[in-house]
Order: structure tokens, then sequence, then C-alpha cells
């Protein structure tokens, strides 16, 4: 995709959206079905289109791969882009004033990654009302919460959760033979993200002999998740697997078993694809990582957004990524093209391209 071909004007015809749609095809049978391009044809100066872009926190190594990926496309595609964050990820209240900041300021569309499933619905509505596209991505919006508020998203740009946690327990039964003591290190309590992993996982032991001793929260803190780890090692020394539920806790839990000298002992499983872990793992301390393709999400709902306000849709399909496994069988492919995607590894759905096609036309 090269920027000089579509930097200063973005044509969205209506072969382009057929081909979202998945209906070209049959757009080409009769001619009473043909339609004046000049009627249909809605043109937009990429360079005029300013996408807000909100993040959890970037002092986590995961959200900045989130901005490197959002300013990839924001440059390929000519559009301006403002990428925000708050101090914490626990700062609901100052992640809904940015929300609501950007809403008055006047953006083409918004992106988020809410810090809960609730917490920026006041601003969704907001933006509804001035016809602002909102894409999410990570939590996924509550619906009840939509409702009362009569708010909805443009799309979801995002993966799956829980598939995340059915992959990281399939790996450890797998790597246990079936049996043994394991832990899990949540994140942030109430959050989809570790709700719908910790779901994940525990579906994925069903049935073994694996039995879960400890679940507590680290709030997805590296310091917090070593202390946490120290508490369980100390409670259940027979423990062969963590899953901590971000590669920051990951880590933590790695200098925990350092300073345990268990290191050897215990399977460390995080969880976002960091280079951080990836490091980590070349280096015998974690076993494995899922993938979060945060990259890949940050910028496919760039195009997301662009694609709303050139085609002045209120909603889209929603982009559906599937995460992927690291491990040391394909850490160093994965270092190789970190942080874009390692191809052979994903099943990313077709409905990614369609859009995106429409985009470049």
């Amino acid at each position: 995709m090269k920027r000089k071909a579509i930097q200063s004007v973005i044509a969205v015809s209506l072969t382009a959206v057929l081909l979202m749609c998945g209906c070209a095809q049959g757009a080409k049978g009769t001619d009473s079905k043909k339609t004046d391009k000049k009627e249909t044809e809605k043109t937009v100066k990429a360079e005029d289109i300013k996408i807000g872009y909100i993040v959890k926190c970037l002092s986590n190594t995961f959200w900045q791969t989130y901005q490197e990926g959002a300013e990839a496309a924001a440059e390929e595609l000519g559009v301006q882009i403002d990428i925000r964050d708050v101090k914490s990820e626990d700062d609901y209240v100052g992640q809904l004033d940015v929300a609501r900041g950007m809403v008055n300021q006047d953006y083409d569309a918004i992106v988020a990654a809410s810090i809960t499933n609730t917490n920026l619905i006041p601003a969704i509505a907001d933006a509804n009302k001035k016809g602002i596209p909102w894409i999410v991505v990570s939590e996924l919006q509550d619906e009840e919460v939509l409702k009362e508020y009569d708010a909805k998203v443009t799309c979801n740009c995002r993966l799956s959760f829980h598939d995340e946690g059915v992959i990281a327990g399939e790996y450890v039964v797998d790597k246990l033979g079936g049996e043994g003591e394991v832990a899990i290190i949540e994140g942030l309590t109430g959050t989809t993200a570790t709700n719908d992993r910790i779901a994940g996982f525990k579906e994925a032991l069903e049935g073994s002999g694996i039995e879960i001793v400890a679940s507590q929260p680290a709030d997805w803190l590296r310091e917090e998740a070593k202390d946490v780890t120290l508490g369980i090692l100390q409670a259940n020394p027979d423990i062969k697997a963590i899953y901590a539920l971000n590669d920051t806790m990951a880590l933590g839990c790695v200098a925990a078993l350092n300073q345990a000298e268990k290191l050897q002992d215990v399977l460390v499983i995080g969880d976002d694809g960091t280079n951080e872990a990836y490091e980590s793992i070349q280096n015998n301390e974690m076993a494995a990582t899922i993938d979060g393709v945060a990259w890949q999400i940050a910028y496919f709902s760039v195009h997301a957004a662009v694609k709303a306000v050139a085609e002045g849709k209120d909603t889209l399909e929603d982009y559906d990524l599937t995460p992927g496994l690291i491990t040391s069988d394909n850490v160093s492919e994965a270092m190789k093209e970190a942080p874009k995607p390692v191809k052979e590894m994903f099943d990313i759905n077709k409905n990614i391209y369609l859009p995106i096609e429409g985009i470049k036309e």
C-alpha cells in the first residue's frame, strides 16, 4: 500500500461497498442494477481526516505496540492521528475525561481501548449524538449499558480474550501431561480481559488432572505480580505452571521464581506477545506467551476509522483477529517480524481485508 496512491484523496465507490459485503459479483448482472458512479461516489481528503486514538497506559510496552501500529496505518493513509493515554490502567475517570475531550474537539473518528467494558460508554453516547464513528479495541462494550445510554459502536476490532485463555490452557495441559498444580496471576479485577482469559484457561483444563490451587490479582503490574507469586509459592511449593494474564505480570513471576530458585521447575506463560516476553522466552525464562496481535489490531482499527469517515458509515463489520502461541519453537521468527505478525501463524478472518481494499480504491 503506497502512501502516495491514497494520501490526497480516499475515493469510495459503490463497487468497494459491495466488495465489503461480499456481493460484488452480483452487482455485475443486469443494466437495471447499474448505478451512475457520479451519484454514488464520495470523496474525502485524507489529510483532512483527524483520528483520536485512546489507549490505556503507554508505560506498558503492550500499549506502545498499539501506538506503533496505529501510527503506521495513519502514515500510510495520510491521515492525522492523536494518541492519548492515562497514568495508570485503573484511571477510569481520567480516561473518560480524555474521551469526552476528544468528542468535544470534533475528531472525525475515535478509536478506544477502554479500561473496563463500561467506563467510556458515556463518551460513546456523546460521540453518537455528534455523528462521530467509534471503533472499539480491547474491551468488548457491555451491551446492556450501551442500551441504557442509547449508545452504539461503529465496530469492534479485536480478538477473543477467551480464545487466548484456551490457547494458554491447552499448552499447559500438553506440557504437564494433564496433571499437576497451577496458578493464575489475574489482571485488574472485573475487566473483560481478566474474566475471559481466566474462563478460557479453565475451560481448556477441564477433564484433565490439573488443579488450579491459586488465582490472585496483580492488576497488570510487574512488582505486584512478583509479590503475589512469592506468596503463592510459599503456600503451594509444588506448583508446576503459572499463567499470568499479561506479559508484564509474567516477567514479575519470572523474577519471583528466580528469587525462590525455582525458575527451572515452573512454566511461566504470559499473554500479549511483547518484545520483552520474546526475549525472556529466548533466555529460557518464560515458557510461552500468547501473541495478542496488538500491532495488527491497532493498524486495522485506524483503517476502520478512516473507512467509516470516508463512507459516512455509522456501522461496519467487526474486524476479528486470531491470537497465536509463541514458544521457544517459533520465538526467533516472531522476533524477526515483531511487532508485525508471523503470517503463517494466524487465521485472520477475510472480512479484515475487504474493508481495507475499499479504502485503497
